[in-house]
């Protein structure tokens, strides 16, 4: 029997969905303009992404949100739309040039008291929060990818049963399936997504949105 499979998205395809479900956005365009201008590099999710993760933190009613991996806010700005009124993202970023951007257009996006900025190593911070006895809602990933493994394993410590956890970058460019070679993070996300398939304690599916999202419910 021949299996169904997802439908390839031209470039007609990609903007029909894009003018349809997902309208511009003039915040995040100038966010996306200050970016370049920064050169930060521009490795943002993409639009359908952003679009994703705000509906996901709608449907399950997000209080309490975790991003590893801040950037410029692009997608921090994305996932604080999608919580609760009192809702809260904490988000972790490396670079304090990036973070102090995210923190403007945070603070543009009328988002200043939903979003909490730390500037740190990722795995030094989930750590601490892990010691504080956080628990989160919502966990997104976007972060150094050989260290995926690492930040799957402390985000499920600070997870509950029901927490969503979402990771991007899981296609790796269409590459997932190539030999990784000495390519150290191709081969991370390959090994996070055999960890993720085989893991009991939670329920996963990779969807082929942007370069690949993760959707994994902790059981």
């Amino acid at each position: 029997m021949k299996k169904m499979k997802s439908v390839g998205l031209n470039d007609e395809l990609y903007n029909y969905i894009l003018d349809l479900y997902v309208p511009e956005d003039l915040l995040l365009d100038e966010l996306i303009r200050e970016t370049e201008k920064l050169e930060i590099p521009l490795i943002q999710i993409s639009p359908e992404q952003g679009k994703f993760l705000t509906l996901i933190c709608k449907i399950i009613k997000a209080k309490k949100a975790l991003e590893i991996g801040t950037l410029t806010g692009y997608s921090g700005i994305h996932i604080a739309r999608g919580l609760t009124p009192d809702g809260k993202l904490t988000t972790i970023e490396l670079e304090k040039k990036h973070a102090e951007t995210a923190g403007k257009f945070f603070e543009k996006a009328g988002l200043k008291d939903k979003t909490d900025i730390i500037v740190s190593p990722a795995i030094d911070c989930l750590k601490e929060l892990v010691k504080m006895n956080r628990v989160y809602d919502f966990i997104f990933i976007d972060a150094d990818k050989v260290s995926y493994p690492d930040y799957y394993e402390e985000a499920l410590k600070l997870s509950r049963s029901g927490t969503v956890i979402i990771m991007d970058n899981m296609i790796k460019n269409g590459r997932v399936t190539e030999d990784a070679g000495d390519d150290a993070d191709l081969k991370a996300v390959q090994l996070t997504n055999k960890i993720l398939s085989r893991d009991k304690r939670t329920d996963t599916l990779l969807l082929p949105v942007g370069d690949g999202l993760t959707l994994t419910m902790v059981l």
